[in-house]
């Protein structure tokens, strides 16, 4: 399996873009730090990212399709963790069912890795269809499909404390003083006080 997983390196050694020197020491890389084969090339300086994927564009069976703008159905995002995306960089595109069997084309940066291959069929229960993508814009495309957060529920209403208004306090006024007769002719003209009310105050 492990010749399975490394197909893209011996690929790119075969058709001479790469030494066996420069293969060994991307596995080496690869060993230690994990990763894609072809993402240890690339940050190793042996290759850029470019003409890996324009060799892999010239295989026949691998098309390149760009993820600018790329917008995936929530349901296909949910087929595999977003952590999982982001680690193997890569993202479903569309799925097709024929019958009983389902297909999945996912985007990926290595197609000839039948290891990943085999992984994603299993963890999502499709045949995979893989098609090339850039790494860069893989990671974009997860990023922008991340599933959305349901909205917060609104925060519960305070009740205001509750303030009694037009209440005047007449207790400690004289019935026969005439500032309360002045008054409360003004606070009836007002509307703040009726003919009852002004009635109470003066004889209750």
């Amino acid at each position: 399996m492990q010749l399975n997983a490394n197909r893209l390196g011996e690929m790119l050694l075969e058709a001479g873009l790469i030494d066996q020197f420069q293969l060994e020491s991307a596995l080496s890389m690869q060993r230690n730090l994990g990763g894609r084969i072809g993402s240890a090339l690339v940050k190793l300086g042996y290759l850029p990212e470019e003409t890996i994927m324009e060799f892999l564009e010239t295989q026949v069976k691998y098309s390149r399709v760009s993820l600018k703008e790329l917008t995936v159905p929530p349901q296909l995002m949910a087929l595999l963790p977003i952590e999982r995306m982001l680690e193997l960089l890569v993202i479903p595109l569309e799925l097709r069912k024929t019958g009983s069997e389902k297909s999945l084309r996912m985007a990926m940066t290595d197609p000839t890795n039948l290891k990943l291959i085999d992984d994603l069929q299993f963890a999502t229960g499709c045949k995979i269809l893989p098609v090339l993508a850039a790494e860069d814009e893989i990671d974009e495309a997860i990023r922008n499909n991340l599933p959305k957060e349901p909205p917060k529920p609104p925060e519960p209403i305070q009740e205001q404390p509750h303030v009694e208004h037009n209440v005047v306090d007449f207790s400690d006024v004289s019935p026969h003083d005439p500032r309360l007769d002045r008054l409360l002719t003004v606070l009836k003209e007002k509307g703040i006080l009726s003919v009852i009310d002004v009635e109470r105050i003066k004889f209750d």
